[in-house]
């Protein structure tokens, strides 16, 4: 019987060796040896304090950079750094918290424990009393960070945002307002007056019965009425362009309720007074991001949170992911925080 179950268990291992990977490559945190620095050092000394950043490129006997390791390590105990087990940890609750920050929906929430987190490390005066403090933010992070995979992303004219086709085959009012804000947005301070959807390598097939401009558009039922959203075509390797959705009423001029130029917006689970929350994402470089997240507060959507999403490694099949397809990214620069009240 021993002698089968090993044959069998030896067989599954030759039969199914993806599977029995897969089992071992479970999502982790990043070893503080894997860490690979970005070039910006406010990072580098957010998660690793202790790092000899001289091994790296910056030159350590520039005063401002002195001043910004000494600054960081003054707000840890002194011998925090003597402590190669400490060091650890401090790198493995940092990363938890600005890494897990980019993969929830909800920012704004997890900001808050963040918040409570790091005012209760900077309270500590001795290693023991930061050795408990990181406990505490591991404890607390490491399920969630484990938990959350990467978000789908919903186009938006998909998900919650949109209930139904508009028809405006009899509705010629309508149809006027549509080609007068069609026309609007087609001008060389927004899309561009010039039609350049055969240029490059992205072309686009027209729907005849819209007006060939350089604007991408839908009409559409929502939970608070009849939306336009729109924006522009992206041509070359062009990646982010600028996004617009409006409110159509009856005999009442098209009401603003979204508008960036780091579209397009990305459709999130979560909603507000009734409406999705949107995401933007506009890329700097291949190793940064400006993430904003937009809530709608019953007559607007508004930034609620934002931040910059920086690579803390590479991987060269997906650099938005480790190699088993999960985020590696921490937030820096955290911006555009305001609280949205949800009825």
């Amino acid at each position: 019987m021993i002698k089968k179950t090993f044959y069998l268990l030896n067989l599954l291992l030759i039969v199914f060796p993806a599977y029995t990977q897969q089992i071992k490559q479970e999502k982790s945190i990043p070893r503080i040896d894997e860490f690979v620095p970005t070039y910006y050092l406010s990072t580098i000394l957010l998660l690793n304090p202790c790092l000899d950043i001289s091994l790296f490129g910056f030159y350590d006997k520039d005063d401002n950079i002195i001043r910004m390791v000494n600054e960081a390590k003054a707000k840890y105990p002194a011998d925090t750094c003597n402590n190669s087990k400490l060091v650890n940890k401090l790198f493995n609750a940092r990363f938890l918290q600005y890494s897990t920050i980019t993969l929830v929906d909800d920012p704004w929430n997890l900001d808050g424990k963040i918040v409570e987190q790091n005012k209760l490390i900077s309270q500590c005066k001795n290693t023991a009393c930061l050795d408990k403090a990181l406990n505490t933010v591991i404890n607390q992070l490491y399920p969630l960070y484990i938990s959350t995979r990467i978000r789908s992303l919903r186009s938006p004219t998909s998900g919650r945002l949109c209930s139904g086709k508009v028809d405006l085959a009899s509705d010629k009012k309508m149809d006027l307002v549509i080609k007068k804000l069609v026309a609007s947005l087609s001008t060389d301070d927004k899309c561009g007056s010039q039609d350049f959807s055969d240029y490059g390598d992205n072309s686009y097939v027209e729907d005849k019965s819209k007006p060939n401009t350089n604007v991408i558009f839908d009409i559409c039922k929502s939970n608070v009425g009849d939306l336009f959203i729109a924006e522009c075509k992206v041509s070359g390797n062009q990646v982010n362009t600028e996004a617009w959705i409006y409110l159509l009423k009856p005999d009442i001029e098209p009401k603003l309720l979204f508008n960036s130029y780091e579209g397009p917006y990305y459709l999130l689970d979560s909603t507000c007074n009734g409406m999705p929350d949107l995401m933007t994402r506009d890329r700097y470089s291949s190793e940064e991001h400006h993430i904003v997240y937009y809530r709608y507060n019953g007559q607007q959507y508004e930034a609620a949170y934002g931040y910059n999403a920086l690579y803390i490694n590479r991987n060269y099949i997906n650099p938005d992911s480790d190699g088993y397809g999960n985020f590696i990214t921490v937030a820096t620069l955290i911006d555009d925080k305001k609280e949205i009240i949800c009825k």
